[in-house]
């Protein structure tokens, strides 16, 4: 009898090990993202009190200041493309050191409360807060800029990484509305951001990957290939668009999000979505949806000695 109590006791303890280093790879690879974003509103809150006059006012203010500049930085700030090919699961690790989430944090006057929340995504360019994301991301505080408007409410931008640290945007450094893009800079708050190594230009067929935020289903991770490169001459402005089209899935909040090669090189950002029907008029019957993205070589034209 002892002996088949001690036996049965050594079968439970083996599992109860067992069990806890299960919890521990659940909590290593399923991520609580959501409840992340619940603590963004109390550290940006802290941050305002730190760092007066750092809020969404003061990015409009220098923003047509800032923008009369066309070079954002040198560009031997940017990483260089990696050479050797990565496996998908080695890909999605280095990946998500460089994706960030964007977000906006507004205040509510009828229930006195501020509250942070996810509208798109965003990428790394340089561990001193460089990043890019979509030019209609940001695009209310440019045209509020313009007009001198002050939108109630309105209190902060800012991005988190996969980790939960968050950083504040303090500046929108250059747009391209003809090609949605849009380059900002963060506060890293002391941190180093761990930036995308930047691809140069992909022909279709090429794999890629996306990993951004839809629907508030953050870190997503797609593949496909590059099935498009369109370039379109606005007659009206003489400017052009480049579009790189891709069959990676994403939607709405993948915005901005970036797109990698098999090395993990940034080769395009996220930006729009054309959806074709069958029923064109009544937008019934739907068929496929093209895959919009910014190449990234519009990016690198920011970046100049």
């Amino acid at each position: 009898m002892f002996r088949f109590t001690a036996k049965l006791l050594l079968a439970v303890i083996a599992v109860a090990v067992t069990l806890q280093v299960s919890a521990a790879d659940r909590d290593k690879y399923f991520h609580d993202y959501p409840r992340m974003l619940q603590g963004v509103s109390a550290k940006l809150r802290d941050y305002m009190k730190t760092h007066p006059g750092n809020d969404i006012d003061s990015v409009r203010r220098h923003l047509l200041a800032i923008l009369s500049d066309t070079r954002v930085a040198s560009r031997s700030a940017l990483t260089p493309p990696r050479k050797k090919k990565l496996t998908p699961e080695k890909l999605y690790e280095e990946a998500m050191k460089s994706s960030l989430v964007f977000g906006k944090m507004h205040f509510h006057p009828q229930f006195g409360v501020d509250t942070a929340y996810s509208t798109a995504s965003a990428v790394a360019l340089t561990p001193d807060g460089i990043c890019a994301t979509n030019y209609h991301v940001v695009s209310d505080i440019v045209i509020n800029a313009a007009l001198d408007n002050q939108e109630k409410g309105d209190m902060m931008r800012f991005v988190m990484d996969s980790q939960g640290r968050v950083y504040p945007m303090t500046a929108v450094l250059a747009i391209d509305p003809v090609n949605d893009m849009a380059i900002i800079k963060v506060d890293p708050c002391g941190d180093k951001l761990s930036p995308a190594p930047v691809g140069d230009i992909v022909t279709p067929g090429t794999k890629v990957f996306c990993l951004a935020n839809p629907s508030m289903t953050y870190f997503h991770f797609t593949d496909g290939m590059v099935s498009n490169c369109i370039r379109k001459l606005k007659p009206r402005t003489g400017h052009t668009e480049y579009i790189l089209e891709i069959t990676a899935d994403y939607g709405k909040g993948a915005s901005g999000g970036p797109i990698y090669d098999e090395c993990g090189n940034l080769v395009s950002i996220v930006s729009s979505t054309v959806s074709v029907y069958a029923d064109d008029d009544n937008y019934r019957d739907f068929q496929m949806a093209f895959k919009q993205t910014i190449p990234v070589f519009l990016i690198k034209d920011y970046f100049n000695d």
